[in-house]
């Protein structure tokens, strides 16, 4: 039941919603009981202090019963109150029924509960009840000192019926909640379509992902928002298209290989039948296992990139750093090239700012990055054209120039050169043997010493790549 992000929500808002409000609603209840306790019980101390004033009046004959009555009537009008004044043994000579409470006749009555007692030595005393079963239903009673002449000769007792209080409350209770359920049918709405906003981008994103996993690549998340939602929506499709392009290129790569692989050793295959065979003489056995070797070699680079890819992607590319003559590195790269470089007549032109530059390394794999660079420049570069490279010191960085002047890489292109199996032109790369791995393992490699790789290439006037390395002061 609670499986779906939908309901869960719903379900989280809706107990936010009856918990806030439940806790709101107690809250709110204490709060006007206990102000409209205060205020009721305010008012009866002020009345109280105005009636022992009166009765001052009335003992010093200053006004008679009839006055003092109606001072009486004006406050239960006000108040709904029962009045009692008795003299200091708490016999009650004087006081007026409220309608609301009841037609006790009170006066020449005694009283005898601690609170007389409390009072008569001077403290106002507030107390909820029945005070001691005199009266059937709960009332607010304020006991206060009657002081003659600055001394205490009596008590005055008001009490009020709290069902006047407490129907008051409940009234402000029942707006309360009418309004909370008005809020909570508006706020369970507007959560609804709040939910249905965040989840239907997620339920898409989950569509979408399915379909990707079967294999189809073209569906994309619609993007409405620009918060987080629409950000993990955009994500999601910069992603996707990651991925699209990623199984392009897989299968771009599965189709040279195989060509790559097939193509030798068809060739292979046959060379080696015919010298079995005796249809290839005796002469010219040689040439034709020479041709062999060379595809064996051609297949043994293809498996090398392979290993190393793979050991890029799995976090086992170790590095042995050194200290190296990147120099002296470039000249015996040059050398191992040379032949391949005078069938293409190409000229090489070599810059060294130094004779001996010293730089921090792993000697293998930089002389791997040099290769791969070289070779990519000897394959790409035209008829009879110039390969430059050069080597400069600049503060504590060394940095290596390889550049050719082939037709050089349009510039939507040049992000995508790193990515592994990416191939500019297939069917070119494919002539010239290129799987799409060499500058992805170079970049990797780079990375690896803590350094960087930039090309610079304009079509139809070359490419250049330059790498950093640390350098490291000569003794």
């Amino acid at each position: 039941m609670f499986r779906s992000l939908f309901v869960r929500q719903m379900a989280s808002y809706l107990v936010i919603i009856l918990s806030a409000l439940a806790i709101l609603g107690v809250l709110l209840y204490s709060f006007f009981q206990n102000y409209l306790m205060e205020t009721r019980t305010e008012e009866l101390i002020r009345e109280g202090k105005a009636i022992s004033q009166y009765i001052e009046y009335y003992l010093s004959d200053l006004i008679d019963s009839r006055t003092l009555h109606y001072q009486y009537q004006v406050i239960d009008r006000f108040l709904g109150v029962t009045i009692w004044v008795t003299d200091a043994r708490g016999n009650i000579w004087s006081s007026h029924n409220s309608s609301q409470l009841d037609s006790v006749e009170w006066e020449n009555q005694k009283l005898t509960v601690d609170e007389f007692v409390q009072v008569l030595q001077g403290n106002t005393i507030t107390r909820v009840g029945r005070f001691g079963e005199s009266f059937p239903t709960p009332v607010l009673t304020v006991g206060m000192p009657l002081k003659i002449n600055d001394k205490i000769g009596g008590t005055i007792f008001l009490h009020s019926p709290i069902k006047g209080i407490n129907r008051t409350l409940r009234d402000t209770y029942i707006s309360f909640w009418r309004s909370a359920i008005i809020s909570s049918v508006l706020s369970i709405i507007i959560s609804y379509f709040i939910t249905r906003l965040i989840t239907n981008p997620l339920i898409e994103i989950n569509i979408v992902s399915r379909e990707i996993a079967r294999g189809n690549f073209k569906r994309r998340v619609k993007v409405k928002t620009k918060d987080e939602i629409g950000q993990l929506a955009m994500s999601f499709n910069a992603m996707a298209d990651s991925l699209e392009k990623l199984e392009l290129m897989r299968r771009s790569f599965v189709a040279n290989v195989s060509h790559e692989l097939k193509s030798p050793l068809t060739s292979m295959r046959g060379y080696i039948q015919g010298v079995l065979d005796h249809t290839i003489s005796r002469e010219e056995q040689d040439k034709y296992l020479a041709v062999a070797l060379e595809e064996t070699d051609r297949m043994n680079r293809l498996i090398n990139d392979l290993l190393d890819l793979s050991q890029i992607q799995t976090g086992q590319f170790s590095m042995d750093i050194k200290t190296l003559d990147i120099n002296e590195t470039i000249r015996r790269v040059l050398i191992a090239c040379e032949e391949r470089i005078n069938e293409k007549g190409m000229d090489v032109q070599v810059e060294f700012d130094q004779e001996v530059l010293l730089a921090e390394g792993d000697p293998d794999r930089i002389k791997q990055v040099i290769i791969n660079l070289l070779d990519n420049a000897i394959k790409f570069n035209r008829e009879g054209g110039l390969i430059t490279l050069k080597t400069w010191q600049h503060k504590d960085t060394v940095y290596v120039k390889i550049a050719d002047q082939g037709p050089g890489i349009p510039e939507e292109e040049m992000a995508h050169i790193w990515e592994p199996f990416y191939q500019i032109d297939k069917s070119r790369s494919r002539e010239k043997g290129g799987t799409g791995l060499g500058l992805s393992i170079v970049k990797k490699i780079i990375e690896g010493h803590g350094q960087n790789i930039w090309l610079n290439s304009e079509e139809g006037k070359g490419s250049a790549f330059i790498f950093s390395l640390k350098s490291v002061k000569k003794k």
